[in-house]
C-alpha cells in the first residue's frame, strides 16, 4: 500500500511548531511499540510524487504545497525513521532536493545509515534523537533493527559539533525500561543535547493485537497493562515529572505536550527556522512571562489574540485537524465543513475539550466553574457563550474537567 508523501502534521497542531511532515517506507528499525508500524505495516513511500511536489509546489493548490512554498520546515519524520535500512537510500535525494530549493528540514531519528552523506549538504537543523533506555540488551529486544544506544549518544555529539541543535526524545518514557534516568540525563547533557521531550507509552487494543506475545513479554506484562489504559497511570506521570526535574537540574529544557510548566524547549527551532507554527507551550510561557498569577481566568479572546497573528490567514482546508484527532466530534456537527480559517479552528478547539488539540487537554488549563446554592458546580461562560478556562503552572491533572474559582 503506497503511503502519503507530505502530510499536514494534523495530530501535533499547537504541540509541535512544525506544520508539515514527510514519511517514507515501513521502518526496518522494527521497534515493538512503534504506533506507525503497528498502524500501517504495509507502508510504502511514493517517492516520485514526493519529488514532484517539491519541484512543483509553486504550481500546486494543495495546503501541503502552500506550506512548502512558504518555507515552513518539514519534519522527517514522526512515523518512520528516515535513516533506517528500509529508507535511507530514498531519503537522501529528497533531502538534497529540499536543501537545494531552500525548504528547511527537521529530523526525528534513532540514527542509522546515510547520516554522514546528509550532513555533507544539510544546513544547521534541529534533530530529535530517540533514546528510551540505557540497557542495550533491552534495546535489542524492543528495538531490534535500531542503532545501539552508544551509537545514538555518539550521534548527538557529532551533530552538536557540526552546528545542529539536538534534543533527546525519552519517548516512550517507561520507568520499567529506564530504572536509572539520572544516568541517561547526565550522558545526553555531556554530549551537547539542549533538551528532552518526554511522553508516556500508549497502545490501543488494535495495536496490541498486532504485537506478538513473545514481544509483549519483552515489553513486560505490567508495562503492557499500563500502556493500554486510556489515561497515563499516576506512577508513570510522577516518573515523567521526575525525569523532567532531573533534566532541569542538568540545564536541559524539558517538554511534554500536556505540561503546565514553563519551558524554552522550542527556542532552538526559532533560531534555525524563519517560519513556525505557534504552540501551547509558547502560550504558557507568554502567560508566565507576563506575570499571570495561578488560578487566573483566561478567555477565548486572549487565546485568539495570541495565536491568530502567528498562523496563516484566509479560509483554508484545515478541518482535518479535528477529523484526524476526534472524528467523532465532526459527526456531531450537521454541516461540517473542512474549509475554515485558523481563527474558527481555534474557537472550536477552545470550547471542545474532547479534542486532543484543545487547550483543555493541557494540564495548565481547566474549565472554570462556580458553585450554585445547591452546591453543584456550574460551568462559567463569557458573554458570547464561550467557556472560560483557569490557568495554573501547578497544573490541573487531578481535576482537568472543572475547577471552582
Amino acid at each position: 500500500m503506497a503511503g502519503d508523501t507530505f502530510n499536514t502534521y494534523y495530530g501535533e497542531f499547537l504541540m509541535s511548531p512544525i506544520p508539515i511532515e514527510l514519511s517514507f517506507n515501513y521502518c526496518s528499525h522494527g521497534c515493538q511499540y512503534c504506533f506507525a508500524n503497528l498502524n500501517q505495516p504495509d507502508r510504502k513511500a511514493a517517492i516520485a510524487s514526493t519529488l514532484n511536489l517539491i519541484k512543483d509546489c509553486y504550481k500546486r493548490k494543495s495546503f501541503e504545497a502552500f506550506l512548502l512554498r512558504e518555507k515552513y520546515p518539514v519534519l522527517i519524520s514522526n512515523r518512520v525513521d528516515p535513516f533506517a535500512v528500509s529508507n535511507y537510500r530514498q531519503v537522501l535525494p529528497v533531502l538534497e532536493l529540499l536543501t537545494q530549493v531552500d525548504i528547511p528540514i527537521a529530523f526525528q531519528t534513532k540514527g542509522g545509515r546515510g547520516i554522514d552523506e546528509a550532513l555533507s549538504f544539510l544546513n544547521p537543523s534541529c534533530w530529535y534523537i530517540s533514546i528510551a533506555m540505557l540497557s542495550d540488551e533491552l534495546r535489542k529486544g524492543l528495538e531490534p533493527g535500531a542503532p545501539s544506544i552508544q551509537e545514538r549518544l555518539d550521534l548527538i555529539e557529532k551533530l552538536t559539533k557540526a552546528g545542529h541543535s539536538v534534543s533527546v526524545g525519552i519517548n516512550p518514557c517507561v520507568p520499567e525500561w529506564l530504572p536509572e534516568p539520572e544516568k541517561l540525563i547526565k550522558e545526553i547533557a555531556s554530549r551537547g543535547a539542549y533538551g528532552v521531550w518526554v511522553e508516556p507509552l500508549h497502545l490501543n487494543s488494535r495495536q496490541l493485537k498486532r504485537i506478538a506475545e513473545k514481544d509483549q513479554l519483552v515489553m513486560g506484562s505490567e508495562v503492557v497493562a499500563k500502556a493500554k489504559k486510556r489515561l497515563c497511570p499516576p506512577d508513570w506521570r510522577e516518573f515523567i515529572e521526575h525525569v523532567k526535574d532531573l533534566a532541569v537540574a542538568d540545564n536541559l529544557e524539558p517538554y511534554s505536550t500536556d505540561q503546565s510548566r514553563r519551558s524554552d524547549f522550542f527556542e532552538p527551532y526559532k533560531q534555525k527556522y524563519p517560519k513556525l507554527f505557534p504552540t501551547h507551550q509558547e502560550f504558557i510561557n507568554h502567560l508566565v512571562d507576563s506575570g499571570t498569577p495561578d488560578n487566573s481566568l483566561i478567555t477565548l479572546q486572549q487565546y485568539l489574540e495570541f495565536f491568530v497573528p502567528k498562523l496563516p490567514e484566509g479560509k483554508l482546508r484545515i478541518g482535518h485537524y479535528v477529523g484526524a484527532t476526534a472524528h467523532n466530534v465532526c459527526r456531531e456537527f450537521e454541516k461540517w465543513d473542512n474549509n475554515m480559517s485558523y481563527e474558527v479552528l481555534l474557537m472550536l478547539l477552545w470550547n471542545e475539550g474532547r479534542i486532543k488539540l484543545s487547550p483543555q487537554s493541557n494540564d495548565a488549563f481547566s474549565r472554570a466553574c462556580d458553585r450554585n446554592s445547591d452546591g453543584k458546580l456550574i460551568e462559567r461562560f463569557d458573554k458570547y457563550g464561550d467557556v472560560i478556562l483557569v490557568f495554573s503552572q501547578k497544573g490541573f491533572s487531578e481535576y482537568r474537567v472543572e475547577v471552582e474559582v
